[in-house]
């Protein structure tokens, strides 16, 4: 049996990742989200609203209890869950949007790969935790201080986790992977915003009217199947455009 633990399966890439992946009965599925993402295969959800620390917290001592006792072949962590408000210029973003923001993309997935980390040591022959990127991360976009500040920190993060695990945990793998344009609620959100809170906003509503959003679910099976071979090295940063072509 092979554990994937998801979060953020609510709906976008993440729910398309549980609905995969939950199609192989030799996967245990755990979601961790605000919701529960569908109805077909066999997962587990658990209840977590990555904005609120003690939410978070709660959901990981779940989680703990759920994979007492288990071992698996090989498990998975992709932290997915992520929000990209608030689209704003920096001098005009709203104070609890712009702390919701941090603790979603950058506080909770340290958390759980700090609790994934922890749970499934000595339970698994490989364990791999892919920290979801974007290329927000390297480039400034107007509008999203927040979101390229927490992708830029995540980036951060990973790499210093990965070594931190080259020395102590050679069971386990850290990586980032930024998935691309995907279509999600997240860009519907992102088409709406504002030409003043986001000057880009017609660039990302032509890439909806051309098609060059990729289906979510697609994303989703390429990601797993990265996930399934060793072209995700500890400490990696990839695009998946880049891994795609090589």
């Amino acid at each position: 049996m092979n554990l994937y633990v998801v979060t953020g399966t609510t709906k976008g890439l993440g729910r398309a990742l549980a609905t995969e992946l939950s199609t192989d009965n030799n996967n245990m599925v755990v979601e961790l989200g605000r919701g529960v993402s569908g109805k077909n295969g066999p997962r587990t959800s658990i209840h977590a609203d990555f904005g609120d620390v003690f939410s978070t917290e709660r959901a990981l001592a779940e989680l703990a209890t759920l994979l007492e006792g288990k071992r698996f072949h090989r498990a998975v962590l992709i932290n997915n869950a992520g929000v990209v408000s608030p689209v704003a210029r920096f001098d005009r973003i709203d104070a609890q949007a712009l702390q919701n923001n941090m603790s979603v993309n950058v506080v909770a997935p340290m958390l759980v790969a700090k609790a994934f980390a922890n749970l499934t040591r000595d339970k698994a022959e490989s364990r791999l935790v892919v920290n979801v990127s974007s290329g927000a991360a390297k480039r400034p976009v107007r509008g999203w201080t927040a979101y390229c500040a927490a992708k830029a920190g995540l980036e951060m993060a990973t790499r210093v986790m990965a070594e931190e695990a080259r020395e102590s945990d050679p069971t386990l793998s850290i990586c980032s992977l930024a998935p691309g344009v995907v279509d999600t609620p997240m860009q519907a959100v992102i088409r709406e915003a504002t030409l003043e809170s986001f000057p880009e906003r017609e660039r990302f509503r032509q890439m909806k009217e051309i098609g060059v959003l990729r289906d979510a679910l697609a994303v989703a099976r390429d990601i797993i199947s990265l996930c399934n071979t060793e072209r995700l090295a500890n400490g990696g940063n990839y695009d998946i455009r880049e891994l795609l072509h090589a």
